[in-house]
Formats: structure tokens, sequence, C-alpha cells
């Protein structure tokens, strides 16, 4: 019996309906599609990070004491700053190493800060429940792209992956934390920039965990980084990412300061930031400002639009008791780095400080590979004051 073969025309014009077709779906996904596009199937790229759900203990309700209090903390360590209705406070990178996550209430709001030390990211959440109670948070045991899944305790089938805060599964899934403004700065100079502060006391908010887990975590149990070389070594990566390469443009470790708006994500290469560098930049419809002290590692960025009215800043030849100060050029009104007017027609104002993050570039651009990277625009000259 024969078997039928179409004519090479035929083929070709199958394969062309075909190709229409596939062309047909791409243009069926939205535009600039991203993680949270792509929810479904984060938990199939989740990876064991080798230790049990508490595994890493959290903790919850930490002491909050003076800095003179702090005897762990030196004026060089890295801690990420909080400010909430006018109460400041300090989470110290230390504390993040051993414990990654420390559910705490600041300024009246319940908060859960996190870090991990895996990707280098610290972010801050909103942790009030609808009725405004606290929600607590826990270390699932889990990664996704080497960085941190949390998971909800009063909810523990709910895990919300750090850096896309979206619940991944659970009947909360699709739900997205939302990150609270923050300043990954040292020790030293979130003190400058906030005299009263508080800060969370080490071997504290562990009263949920048996006498065995307290007794793990002595004070001196802060002293030392747990992952050797890892912060600098750009070949170890311990958890290669899956849901996409990391970019190449940059060292894999190099920190980055990362915003997102509107399903748009930008990043600035702390290492490539010159020294009080005042950058007036747009992500979207967003008219932002960076400004990066270089001997502190400290890139802060704000909506530098006040009462409807776009300012537009440059670094200003002020000297007081902060590294840096800037100049608005629509008012000549001097303002700190902590975004407060402190002289001219706006003295008193201040400027929106928004939330973003520092990261390890390798994290930040393998969860958004569409993120735009700063290439030195916007970088205003030094104001003749």
């Amino acid at each position: 019996m024969s078997v039928y073969r179409p004519a090479p025309w035929v083929r070709s014009l199958y394969r062309l309906k075909q190709l229409s077709l596939f062309l047909g779906l791409l243009s069926s996904l939205p535009a600039g599609a991203d993680l949270y596009e792509r929810l479904d199937e984060l938990p199939n790229h989740l990876r064991s990070g080798g230790i049990p759900r508490d595994g890493i203990p959290a903790m919850t309700n930490p002491r909050a004491v003076p800095p003179d209090s702090a005897l762990y903390l030196l004026d060089t360590d890295r801690i990420v700053g909080v400010l909430i209705n006018g109460q400041a406070r300090a989470y110290p990178h230390r504390l993040g190493w051993k414990h990654e996550v420390i559910n705490d209430t600041l300024g009246g709001m319940p908060l859960a800060f996190s870090l991990c030390p895996l990707t280098g990211s610290a972010l801050v959440f909103d942790a009030r429940t609808p009725d405004g109670d606290q929600r607590t948070f826990g270390v699932s045991g889990v990664l996704l792209n080497s960085n941190l899944v949390l998971y909800d305790r009063n909810e523990e089938d709910t895990l919300y992956p750090q850096m896309v805060h979206a619940a991944i599964s659970g009947k909360r899934r699709g739900e997205r934390l939302v990150p609270l403004p923050a300043i990954e700065t040292s020790w030293q100079l979130w003190k400058m920039l906030h005299p009263h502060t508080t800060v969370a006391q080490a071997s504290s908010g562990l009263d949920r965990y048996p006498s065995y887990i307290q007794a793990l975590y002595p004070q001196e149990t802060y002293n030392t980084y747990p992952y050797g070389d890892y912060r600098t070594n750009q070949e170890r990566i311990m958890f290669h990412p899956s849901t996409a390469d990391p970019g190449s443009a940059l060292p894999a470790k190099e920190s980055v300061l990362g915003l997102h708006h509107h399903r748009q994500q930008k990043a600035y290469p702390l290492a490539r930031l010159p020294d009080r560098a005042v950058i007036n930049d747009v992500l979207g419809d967003l008219a932002i400002l960076i400004v990066y002290d270089k001997p502190h590692t400290t890139g802060v960025a704000f909506n530098r639009s006040l009462d409807g009215q776009v300012l537009e800043f440059e670094c200003s030849t002020q000297r007081g008791d902060l590294p840096l100060y800037m100049r608005d050029r629509q008012t000549h009104s001097i303002w700190d780095m902590a975004g407060r007017a402190v002289d001219g027609p706006l003295k008193g104002r201040s400027l929106r400080l928004l939330a973003s993050h520092n990261a390890m570039y390798f994290a930040w651009s393998a969860h958004w590979p569409e993120s735009a990277l700063w290439a030195g625009e916007g970088l205003l000259p030094t104001a003749k004051d």
C-alpha cells in the first residue's frame, strides 16, 4: 500500500501555518512578562537549602535597646534601618546571618525584616493582618533562585520568596507582601541620621523555641560571618538560579540597589557610582532620586516629586553632620541625604523614601532579566552654592 507524501509546497505551507500559530501564541503573552505572571510555575523551581523548616530560627519581637547597649555591633557593621511613625530602628546583618527573619513591631506597625545571605538581599515587609494584628514569618528551608523563601506561621502552606514577595502556594497564592522603605547602611551612618534610634538586640526574640535552641545563640555567636568567602568569591553560587540565567554585565556578587515600579525594574551598581552621587532619574512615570555615599556604601532612593512639582537635584558643597547634602534647582533649598530640607524655602519638608533594596547582581538579574541597568544617566555636577 502506498504511503501518502505531501508535496514540498504543502509541507512548506504547513510549517508556515505552524510558525504563524506559534507567533500568535507569543503575541498573546503579556508584554514584559515577569515572575508575577509565572507564580503558578515557581513552586517547580524551589530547591532545598539543606535545612528543615525552622532549621534557622526566626526572631520574634526581640528586645529593642539604645545604641550604647548593642555591644556586639561595630560602627562599620551593615544594618538595615527603618523609620515608622517617627521611630527609628536598626536590624543588623549580624542578626540576619543567623536568623534571616525578624518579626517585630515599630511605631505601632508590625513588620518583618528579612535577610538572605546567599543573595545579599535585605527587605522589610508590612506584616499587618487585615485586622491590624501581627503576622509572623519563619524560614521555610527552601530557596528560589538561591533566595530565601519565607513561610507564614499562621498558614504554613503559604510560601513567599523574599525577592518576589508574592505567595506562590496556599490559599493566599498571588497575594503580595508590601515592602517598606528602608536604608541599608553602616551602623555609624544610621546613628548619624537618627541619633535616637533603637536596635534589635542579639540573643533575644527566641522565646518560641526550646531552651536548647536558644542556648545555641549566645551573643558571641554573632561575631563572625558564617559563609566564609561567599560574598567575594565570584564563582561560588551555591544554588544556581533556574527561572532565568544570571546576567553577565556585572560580576556575580557585585551589589546593586534595585527598584520596582509598575512592572519595571532598574538597578544601580553601587561599586560604579561616584562618591556623593546625586542622580535624577525616571522609572516609568516615577521621578526618582538616587543618592550615594561611598565611604558608608549607602544608596538611598527617593521620589523627587513634591506637591506635584518634579525637583531636580545636584550635590551641594554644604557641610554638616552628614556626609552628603543636596540642592534642588527649583527653589535652591538645601537637603540632607535623609531627604530632609534643612535650609531654604522648603525647610522642614521631606522627600518620600522609596522601597528599594540591595542585592547581589546574579540574583537581581536572574529574578528580573529585563531590568534596566544604570549607565551614568542623570548625574549632575556639584552645585556652586
